[in-house]
Parts: C-alpha cells; structure tokens; sequence
C-alpha cells in the first residue's frame, strides 16, 4: 500500500513538473521560435514540438538548468525546420503559406533586416536583445564557449549596422 502511495505521489509530483514547465517557459519559447523562424503558425507548431520533445525525455527531473535546456532543444529544432523550409521554397509547385498579420509582424525595416541574416544569426539576435540573455546562457544553448558568442554578437551588430547604412530595408 505505501508503495502504491509513493508511486501515485512520484506520478503527480512529474505532473507538477511538466505543468510549472509549460507555464513558465512557453512564451519565452514561443517569442523565441519566432524569433527564429519569423512565422507565427511556424513558431506556434515548433513550441509545442519542442514541449512535446521535452516532456517526453526521461531526463526532465534531473534537469539543472531547465530554460537553457529548453532553449538549446528550441534552437537545435528551429534550425532544422527554417532548413526544411528552405528546401521547400526550391521544390516546384509548393506555395508557401502566407503570413500573419499580428501586432508581431507589424515592424516592416525589422522584419527586412532580419529576414536578411541567416538563421543562426537571427537566434542570436533573438537571445541577446527579445530575450535579454547573458553570454554565458547563450553559450549553453548554443554549445559554444562565451567568448565565441560575445565575438559572433558583435560581428552581428557590425552586419547590421551595414544593411542599415545600405538602406536595404527601403
């Protein structure tokens, strides 16, 4: 019987995990993707993918650092679904879906900037600037050292500064 009990109370304590898990990072994860993506239906499918991959790990309990996890799963999932999107774009007859139009797409020179990056340039951005993370959090979910995130950030900020003295975003 108290087997049983410890059982149910190891079950709904992992509930509360997954629950506390959803709630506090979804949207942070959710900006993020689309951050990346820059596709509303795109970060809305890649967010519940990456929960989905999440939940699902038997190494959810263990966890240390579970928004740098979530965020290098998000990051790893983004870029291979903007490559697949990519590869799409070159195969005939596929239309692209249109975007929505929300209060997030609105900023047309930021939307042109970015679009101009690469994809791993703009989760950078996104880290840094929309989700205001550290060089060191960036380095973990990113699996590079701090040192080369500082480097890679600043180097972003030169290019940008370029495509914005070009007017390209006219």
């Amino acid at each position: 019987m108290y087997s049983k009990m410890m059982m149910y109370r190891g079950e709904a304590q992992e509930v509360d995990v997954r629950e506390q898990l959803l709630e506090q990072y979804y949207m942070e994860i959710f900006r993020y993707c689309y951050g990346i993506l820059r596709n509303r239906q795109d970060a809305e499918d890649a967010t519940q993918e990456v929960f989905l991959k999440a939940l699902e790990s038997p190494q959810l309990a263990e966890i240390d650092h579970k928004s740098a996890w979530l965020y290098k799963i998000a990051y790893r999932h983004c870029i291979n679904r903007a490559k697949r999107n990519k590869l799409l774009q070159f195969i005939p007859f596929i239309e692209s879906a249109k975007e929505d139009t929300t209060s997030i797409e609105e900023d047309f020179e930021l939307q042109t900037i970015l679009q101009q990056l690469k994809v791993e340039e703009r989760a950078l951005i996104v880290l840094r600037i929309v989700e205001d993370k550290s060089f060191d959090e960036i380095a973990i979910i990113l699996s590079i050292t701090a040192a080369t995130a500082r480097k890679r950030y600043e180097r972003l900020k030169g290019k940008v500064q370029k495509i914005i003295k070009r007017g390209a975003f006219e």
